[in-house]
């Protein structure tokens, strides 16, 4: 199922690639860029956006992170008091984003205020170990690995404004996104009667959020863990890029 879950995002992405790059040749007005703003959490973020008319384009977004220490630590300490936890936890994520803009201004070309609809994938790649605390004090850490994929809709608000005769800026202001999202993660290892039961009763306790399904299962090998539920975000960013 991973397997043809890539595969299909894999001709969605190339699909749309093949759309922009056999546009007209009236339509040969190129800005590639590269957004500044991702770079705190160590993520690098490219984009490329053509006119395709007066006042519209398609831009699409790329970003990818590779793997390392949770970004914004002091935030998630205020949901997971484990410290250890945390401190192990390592996240790396993809992310795709296509959208169509329109500019609302006198200007010609792809300069002054937008607006633009957008689609966003993005697939984030988790791997921590979980202290599976028994009541007589022993704690056994157990490697969880997994991933969260997440498909969502907005859109976007900004000013894109010209520099220097081929350099701009691109200043995405605000760009809210709603959708769904799916997670598997499992934790392999070798459990006794007591440890699975002791597993179980503690990871029973997710399946108490209201807004997000999850579903547990503990046997000998380990456990697995699924979640579906919405997912929200909001875009931002501060672009430099190239006009060719």
């Amino acid at each position: 199922m991973k397997t043809i879950e890539i595969q299909q995002h894999g001709k969605f992405i190339l699909v749309l690639l093949l759309a922009i790059l056999v546009m007209p040749v009236w339509a040969q007005k190129n800005t590639v860029k590269f957004n500044l703003l991702p770079l705190v959490s160590k993520t690098f973020a490219f984009e490329y956006e053509r006119e395709v008319a007066p006042k519209m384009s398609v831009n699409v977004a790329m970003g990818f992170r590779g793997k390392s220490n949770l970004p914004f630590k002091k935030y998630w300490e205020d949901a997971i008091e484990d410290a250890d936890f945390l401190n192990k936890a390592t996240l790396g994520h993809f992310t795709f984003t296509p959208e169509f803009r329109f500019y609302l201004n006198k200007n010609k070309g792809t300069r002054g205020f937008y607006i633009g609809p957008f689609i966003k994938y993005g697939k984030y790649n988790l791997e921590t170990e979980y202290p599976l605390e028994m009541e007589e004090g022993d704690v056994k850490d157990i490697l969880i690995k997994g991933g969260i994929s997440t498909w969502s809709a907005g859109f976007a608000i900004g000013s894109q404004f010209k520099l220097s005769k081929s350099v701009f800026m691109d200043f995405r202001i605000l760009g809210p996104h709603y959708g769904t999202t799916n997670g598997n993660l499992k934790g392999m290892t070798q459990l006794t009667a007591d440890e699975q039961a002791e597993l179980r009763d503690q990871l029973s306790e997710l399946e108490d959020v209201d807004f997000i399904k999850v579903t547990t299962e503990v046997t000998g090998e380990g456990a697995t863990v699924k979640a579906k539920g919405p997912w929200a975000g909001i875009r931002a960013g501060l672009s430099i890029g190239y006009r060719f």
